[in-house]
């Protein structure tokens, strides 16, 4: 009697636009190696998985790092996380399956990158300067020092709509001001929803690779103007926001 065979599926990390098969050593899941498996001038970036699932708290980092060192030499359409097609001929059928598709999103991103600017608040700094700018809200901190807590509980609700009240109007009032200056520079924008609660503005910009040093200097000039408030992370990122395939 046979042993049954390990799970040998493929773990899918992007598309490439490439003729040859190309290696790029065991960085991938499981310590596998990552390699590709190639149809016409497309090819799918993979390693062997032991597995038919993995969870993103184990591995999603070994998933990011993979597309980033890919991304080093080609432009690519990332995979979301946790693609696992059963076998090689699943993956060349994907590839056949959405080949036009594809070469359409990599006409979109050729000569490309996408740049992701997240800014967030610099708590003390803002509340500072709320409560300096608002005689109401000055007041209230003053008669909520003066009362019991008890006498003072309705005034911290005041105190505290007045103060979300503010930062959400300046935030709001920032974020558009940064968002509409590095737009100028970008073929395509989006904006997403802030993941952390002192976030304002959480963006990816797609911007023709000529003008990265432009689209830098918009950068500075936006954190010039408001690196007194907010602090900004800018980053270059895998074109998830403007390209979007999954696997089988």
């Amino acid at each position: 009697m046979k042993k049954t065979e390990a799970h040998r599926g493929k773990y899918l990390y992007c598309i490439i636009e490439s003729k040859k098969p190309e290696n790029f050593g065991g960085i991938g899941v499981d310590g596998n190696e990552v390699y590709t498996i190639n149809y016409k001038d497309l090819a799918a970036v993979v390693s062997d998985a032991a597995n038919s699932s993995y969870e993103i708290l184990h591995q999603g980092l070994v998933h990011q790092k993979v597309v980033e060192n890919v991304m080093k030499k080609y432009t690519l359409i990332p995979m979301s996380f946790g693609q696992v097609p059963k076998s090689k001929d699943d993956v060349k059928g994907f590839l056949s399956e959405h080949y036009l598709e594809m070469k359409k999103m990599f006409e979109k991103l050729d000569g490309k990158i996408e740049l992701g600017v997240k800014v967030s608040w610099k708590m003390d700094k803002i509340m500072n300067e709320i409560v300096s700018s608002s005689d109401r809200i000055r007041v209230l901190n003053k008669q909520i020092k003066a009362k019991t807590p008890e006498k003072a509980y309705p005034l911290k609700i005041e105190l505290g709509k007045l103060v979300a009240d503010a930062l959400s109007r300046k935030g709001e009032s920032i974020a558009n001001d940064i968002y509409e200056l590095l737009s100028h520079t970008a073929v395509g924008k989006k904006k997403n929803k802030p993941i952390v609660e002192n976030m304002l503005l959480n963006a990816a910009f797609l911007v023709e690779k000529e003008k990265e040093k432009e689209f830098d200097e918009k950068v500075n000039e936006a954190e010039k103007k408001y690196g007194d408030k907010v602090t900004f992370k800018y980053v270059l990122s895998p074109p998830y926001n403007f390209v979007s395939i999954r696997g089988r």
